[in-house]
């Protein structure tokens, strides 16, 4: 059985001598260097939340506070992503998993090669990121301006909810020499 860190029962998240009481009043934060794997078996142990925006995935510094209230600072030495679900922290007692935010995004489906192709140009034009889901929907984050030119194109766009999963994130950019 997993056990939520907001799920303390009868015993207060700041009682003294509880778990969470004792993680918070830390006065250093948890270091958390790079993710320890996804899909952890995690046992008995306590589990909090990181909640993150999608675009801090690929920050290599943040600073705040879990959904239980431990202060972590994430300090990456390099620039690798965070995916949803990494385990950033394990004890006997606690985890720490990551979760990004769900955001609010312009959703197109579009219907030929064509309309993939313009469709990414113009958001491309802004340099904004984009995702392509497994169902063939291109996914931004909401930008007014953009749903207002892509609904004036004739693409329907839509406004829906959506968590925007690092490795959905096209890129144009990035490749290596051989050297």
């Amino acid at each position: 059985m997993v056990r939520m860190a907001s799920d303390q029962g009868e015993r207060k998240k700041n009682e003294p001598g509880s778990h969470i009481a004792r993680l918070t009043m830390m006065r250093e934060p948890i270091k958390i260097t790079r993710s320890l794997g996804n899909g952890v078996e995690l046992g008995q142990r306590i589990i909090d939340f990181l909640e993150v925006e999608w675009y801090e995935t690929t920050k290599s510094r943040i600073r705040k506070k879990t959904m239980g209230g431990i202060d972590v600072l994430v300090d990456k030495a390099d620039r690798t992503t965070f995916q949803n679900g990494d385990l950033l922290f394990v004890s006997e007692e606690q985890a720490i998993i990551l979760k990004i935010k769900p955001c609010d995004c312009i959703v197109l489906r579009p219907t030929n090669l064509i309309s993939v192709g313009i469709i990414c140009f113009e958001i491309g034009n802004k340099h904004i990121p984009i995702f392509m889901t497994e169902q063939k929907e291109v996914c931004v984050a909401y930008d007014a301006n953009l749903f207002v030119m892509l609904d004036s194109a004739g693409f329907q766009p839509c406004i829906q909810e959506r968590i925007l999963f690092p490795f959905q994130m096209t890129k144009a950019f990035g490749n290596k020499s051989m050297r």
